[in-house]
């Protein structure tokens, strides 16, 4: 019987071989998000950066490669296990739901948050804000991606675009289907809990895919110069946060 929550780590335990892999070569990935996250992301060298949702490694890899020192976290035990397959010791990676917790990361001691296409899983935001104000430095910044809300509303053709709402949908990798499910919010809710926490907008993107994509995956490529799949923020902290 499935979950009738989010649950991403059931999911993701699930397909996570396949993810991981068809994550290194997707349009949506790797000619979509990833460069709209580094384009937010500012220069890293020498920065702790904690990576909340790491997949199977590929950012964290890139990450590595920059010179940050990373901490990066999963809730899904097969893709920590993916993510320390490929980066080995070169960053601490952990096991943790984000939703409860972030007690392995000391207060005011990271740099930079990057939160990639993980918070539409997360029902409750209020907690992993305030940890991510816990231990963010101030001014630090925080690097998100996450689903459109107006997009995921005309996708799946919901009659209220204002109800917070547990979405389904099915992926089809290698050949095999896959459901997951993950939370609709408005944008006007997300920037509540920005404002709550201490958070304010400095960056907003609805960017479109690199034009490499379109010799790749032609149909989704055109789908995605005329409706936005993502979007992606940079918050930063206010030095005087105090909640």
């Amino acid at each position: 019987m499935l979950p009738m929550n989010s649950d991403p780590a059931y999911y993701y335990n699930l397909m996570a071989e396949h993810y991981a892999r068809k994550s290194e070569t997707d349009i949506h990935n790797v000619y979509y998000n990833l460069p709209a996250i580094k384009a937010l992301l500012p220069p890293l060298e020498g920065k702790k950066v904690l990576e909340v949702g790491c997949g199977g490694g590929l950012l964290t890899e890139w990450l590595i490669k920059q010179k940050a020192k990373v901490t990066a976290v999963d809730i899904s035990e097969k893709m920590v296990a993916l993510t320390k397959r490929r980066v080995g010791k070169k960053a601490k990676i952990v096991l943790a739901d984000i939703s409860t917790s972030l007690d392995f990361v000391a207060t005011a001691s990271i740099d930079v948050i990057i939160c990639s296409l993980v918070l539409h899983y997360v029902n409750n935001w209020l907690p992993v804000f305030a940890e991510f104000q816990r231990v963010l430095k101030a001014n630090g910044p925080i690097v998100i991606s996450t689903h459109h809300p107006h997009a995921d509303w005309l996708w799946f053709n919901r009659p209220i675009y204002f109800k917070k709402e547990l979405y389904e949908d099915q992926w089809v990798i290698d050949g095999q289907t896959f459901t997951v499910k993950f939370y609709h919010r408005t944008l006007a809710n997300m920037f509540a809990i920005f404002k709550k926490y201490s958070f304010y907008v400095e960056t907003l993107l609805e960017p479109l895919p690199l034009p490499d994509a379109k010799s790749i995956d032609p149909k989704t490529y055109a789908r995605l110069l005329a409706k936005p799949h993502f979007l992606f923020l940079r918050l930063k902290k206010l030095p005087s946060s105090k909640i």
